[in-house]
């Protein structure tokens, strides 16, 4: 029988809950904090991560990644390809917020010109110093709709950006330099699968085994009706409200931009 916790807590941050788990509870969750009270980590994949905030309601952590932002502090092009997605996808997603997206395309001799032609018609910023593929961006923040034509050798890929809130958005940055734009605090939502959700509300214990996805411990609820036996179907709506966590970004990182601007204001 499980003996997991409803949640816990780390020093100076909201509560956690499933999926997460502390490193003393391993059976109990499927994302890893070690809690201290000097910094606290999270560990998905096989890279651990600074711990700066949590989101009150929701399964949503600000993290700071320090091998990003040794990469962008260094103009890597390594740091341009690296495409957060889940290590675990038959588990849970996550989303990365705010995020810049970027298209990496194929460098070809025979096909630039009309890569060229494409992106320019539509006012994209171009980086052509990495070895093999060039990549094309505006300074939009967490744009999500992508072209339906798309070239089919431009993989997507999205970054966290940096955000002003001020009118004038784009103020004090240089939108031609990718890697001024790059920010290596952001936020990460964790959003369960539609197959672990229905597993964890059977109170089961969502695993994978030889690439496929096991709900081990599933509890099987039945209702008696005119003698005879029915199986519930459940059906479970992750929901996450958007909205709320926006605001709670802007209430959050606001400060700290206009903080900067300050430290960063030539004297009178």
């Amino acid at each position: 029988m499980s003996t997991c916790p409803n949640g816990f807590s780390c020093p100076k941050l909201s509560p956690f809950k499933y999926p997460f788990y502390n490193t003393s509870d391993s059976r109990c969750g499927l994302i890893q904090v070690n809690c201290s009270s000097s910094s606290s980590k999270i560990k998905f994949g096989e890279e651990s991560f600074e711990i700066v905030s949590k989101y009150v309601s929701g399964p949503l952590v600000l993290i700071r990644n320090k091998t990003f932002e040794k990469l962008v502090n260094e103009t890597h092009c390594d740091a341009l390809r690296d495409n957060f997605t889940s290590p675990s996808p038959l588990l849970y997603s996550i989303s990365i917020l705010p995020f810049i997206t970027l298209y990496k395309c194929k460098t070809n001799l025979n096909d630039d010109a009309t890569m060229e032609a494409y992106f320019e018609q539509s006012n994209y910023n171009r980086y052509n110093r990495c070895r093999d593929h060039n990549f094309y961006y505006k300074y939009i923040v967490s744009e999500s709709t992508l072209p339906s034509d798309l070239p089919s050798t431009c993989e997507v890929i999205r970054l966290p950006v940096k955000v002003q809130w001020s009118t004038g958005a784009t103020q004090g940055l240089n939108e031609t330099n990718i890697f001024s734009l790059l920010n290596s605090e952001f936020f990460v939502a964790f959003i369960l699968s539609s197959s672990c959700n229905n597993c964890r509300k059977r109170e089961g214990e969502c695993h994978t085994e030889d690439g496929g996805f096991q709900c081990l411990n599933a509890k099987i609820y039945e209702k008696q009706r005119h003698g005879k036996t029915l199986l519930l179907t459940i059906t479970i709506v992750l929901g996450i409200n958007w909205k709320s966590i926006y605001s709670f970004l802007e209430s959050y990182l606001r400060p700290l931009e206009e903080e900067r601007k300050l430290m960063t204001a030539p004297e009178a």
